[in-house]
């Protein structure tokens, strides 16, 4: 599972687009210690389901991922139903508003491929770690990924350290990890792991406005208040988006939400 979080990892670090490092106060707050939920084992049906999905992902073949998608689709995001799901229209609709394939509040797909977010499912169904959907019986959701363990202290800390509307990004690592007084060397700031923690700066740094350079080190905030350097690839994002699968009637799987987190 850690190879697949590693090569996930990379990905995220070259699609994500940093905020300025003034996005976050630098300031103590709650430590949000993480955990991965326990990892299930796809049966067949599901695998076999699941390589037809990254088969039509890769061929950017519509036809053939609308047929992958359950007549019962949910779109969550960031925990909440999102704002765009229509609760009137059927699951491909919602589906298609989701990734791109449709406008919202269109009846008619959109045309143009950039509104469409293939990569976005390329980066889902490139980790095949599974876990088992709460309070959701049969519904399994991938990639697994950490979650923070006191859902209070994440509020908390998100509060503490955000500054006015600009989000905060938080990584973290489940095995130790060394934060450094400078990117990629000097002293040992502190050793942390299942801890999750806010970018405060980057390396290359970055600017609100321009194309930037892909970071090759955050500069992380831990709970005292201090600031560390680490590689990208030494850590894993903790928002991470989300497919989630069930089995139909006839013992087939399809694609059932999605959980978007951002």
């Amino acid at each position: 599972m850690r190879s697949a979080l590693a090569a996930s990892s990379l990905a995220a670090a070259i699609a994500w687009a940093p905020a300025p490092a003034a996005a976050i106060n630098k300031t103590p707050y709650p430590e949000v210690r993480v955990e991965v939920p326990a990892e299930a084992k796809a049966e067949p049906a599901l695998e076999a389901m699941r390589k037809q999905l990254a088969h039509a992902i890769s061929r950017r073949n519509a036809g053939l991922l609308y047929e992958l998608v359950g007549p019962n689709f949910f779109w969550n995001a960031n925990g909440e139903p999102s704002e765009q799901f229509d609760k009137k229209r059927d699951a491909l609709h919602n589906f298609k508003v989701a990734f791109g394939f449709r406008q919202f509040g269109h009846n008619s797909d959109s045309q143009n491929p950039e509104n469409q977010l293939w990569e976005t499912l390329e980066d889902i169904v490139s980790d095949p770690t599974l876990f088992q959907m709460q309070g959701s019986p049969g519904v399994l959701c991938g990639p697994a990924s950490a979650e923070s363990i006191d859902d209070n202290a994440m509020d908390q800390a998100i509060e503490r350290v955000e500054n006015g509307d600009e989000d905060s990004e938080w990584f973290y690592s489940l095995g130790e990890v060394t934060l450094t007084e400078r990117p990629g060397g000097g002293g040992a700031v502190e050793t942390v792991s299942k801890l999750a923690m806010p970018v405060a700066a980057t390396e290359p740094p970055t600017r609100a406005l321009g194309n930037n350079p892909l970071p090759t080190h955050y500069q992380l905030l831990l709970p005292s208040g201090k600031t560390g350097w680490v590689d990208v690839r030494a850590v894993e994002p903790l928002a991470v988006d989300k497919l989630c699968y069930g089995k139909q009637p006839d013992g087939g799987w399809k694609i059932v939400g999605y959980e978007h987190n951002s």
